[in-house]
């Protein structure tokens, strides 16, 4: 009898260890996320999202400061290596347009030129040679010089295409000799030169060097 007291004991006692392992398996499975194979997909959509607003951002980043950052287009010729037309940052100075240019030649006389400069938009530069016999060069002179140039060629008188009372504003040209002028043009066809406007009767080589800076023939 004594035996089997100690048999159910026994038992009693296993079953209770058995009880306490399996509550304790229990509260781990509990504990325990099994991630399913749509929970990666879902995972993995939300980091490729985040990563493709982050470059959208720093597109549109990129994009504004592109706006923001002015560019202009000069002309360099003269002593450079590579003569021709560059576009650059407006801060920019003539030494930087030159140095995208391949820089000076050996002939560059520097000493002529301000390098310092800075750049205006649609501006001719010309970097002068040693012994070319020039004052120091930048935008302004040079367009001012292509203005007069414009100017004094406007103010001209085209003796192909004048009328009488045109040529007869000229020094030395009355009506009679303006007459003349067309007339020979009617006859011989358009001046090819100004210098042969001396072969009309009455304009010798004295009245020539009076007309010479005020008629063109274009």
């Amino acid at each position: 009898m004594k035996k089997w007291k100690i048999i159910i004991l026994v038992l009693i006692l296993l079953f209770s260890i058995y009880k306490v392992i399996d509550s304790k398996n229990l509260d781990i499975k509990d504990n325990v996320y099994i991630v399913s194979q749509s929970d990666v997909h879902e995972k993995k959509s939300i980091s490729n999202n985040i990563s493709d607003e982050n470059d959208n951002q720093e597109k549109e980043k990129i994009k504004i400061e592109n706006i923001n950052k002015k560019t202009i287009t000069v002309f360099i010729s003269g002593e450079v290596k590579n003569p021709g037309v560059v576009t650059i940052d407006a801060e920019k100075r003539l030494s930087d347009a030159v140095n995208e240019l391949g820089g000076t030649t050996e002939n560059a006389d520097l000493n002529k030129v301000n390098l310092a400069m800075k750049l205006k938009d649609e501006s001719h530069y010309i970097i002068p040679k040693i012994g070319d016999n020039l004052e120091s060069y930048n935008s302004e002179t040079f367009e001012n010089d292509i203005e007069n140039d414009l100017n004094n060629k406007n103010n001209l008188i085209n003796i192909n295409t004048a009328s009488i009372q045109e040529l007869d504003t000229l020094p030395g040209i009355g009506e009679a000799t303006a007459n003349k002028i067309v007339n020979y043009r009617e006859e011989k066809g358009k001046f090819n030169s100004i210098e042969e406007i001396k072969n009309v009767n009455g304009i010798g080589d004295k009245k020539y060097e009076e007309l010479k800076t005020l008629i063109s023939i274009e």
